[in-house]
């Protein structure tokens, strides 16, 4: 068997690597993974989405506000904006917060509502499958439930998310005086 002509070879070459090739590989689609600040209140085990938190920081000094809720830490210069610090513990428990070398500032920016939240401790990043999000939210954990919008488990313990955005258009919240 001869080949006439060199469009007869590429022809026999182009079917040989047809039939001997394994295709182009197909494009699924990627699910990002849900990403969220691990944190706690009163020593509850929270979740606020990455998205949600700007900044974590060592609690600043503040200069104190008078006629203020007992839950407002006061004002600090956080880059050259003054920011109200608001403790949590105080707000959800009212409780101030016994403040230790663990505690931080978490900076929110959320419904135009820009402020740092006083918070016990900071566990860092967590990564979780979105599957994995269970809407049930655990019921002994007091007044910061109506914040809770579901939990992730992982091989150490129960995450409540926290929802930033609840927080930040409740009228209790924004009412500081």
């Amino acid at each position: 068997m001869s080949i006439t002509s060199p469009f007869e070879l590429l022809s026999k070459l182009d079917a040989r690597w047809r039939k001997n090739s394994s295709g182009l590989p197909v494009a699924r689609a990627v699910i990002d993974d849900w990403i969220g600040i691990g944190f706690a209140i009163n020593g509850i085990p929270l979740l606020a989405k990455m998205d949600d938190v700007s900044e974590i920081l060592p609690p600043p000094e503040t200069i104190r506000v008078p006629g203020v809720t007992h839950w407002v830490n006061g004002l600090a210069n956080i880059r050259g904006s003054l920011m109200p610090i608001l403790d949590m513990n105080g707000f959800l428990y009212g409780k101030p917060t016994n403040i230790r070398k663990e505690s931080r500032i978490l900076i929110i920016n959320k419904l135009g509502v820009v402020a740092g939240l006083l918070v016990d401790e900071v566990y860092g990043l967590r990564r979780f499958k979105p599957e994995e999000h269970q809407q049930e939210v655990n019921q002994d954990v007091g007044s910061i439930g109506e914040y809770l919008a579901g939990t992730f488990v992982d091989q150490v313990r129960r995450w409540n998310v926290f929802s930033v955005e609840r927080l930040a258009g409740t009228e209790h919240f924004l009412r500081v005086v």
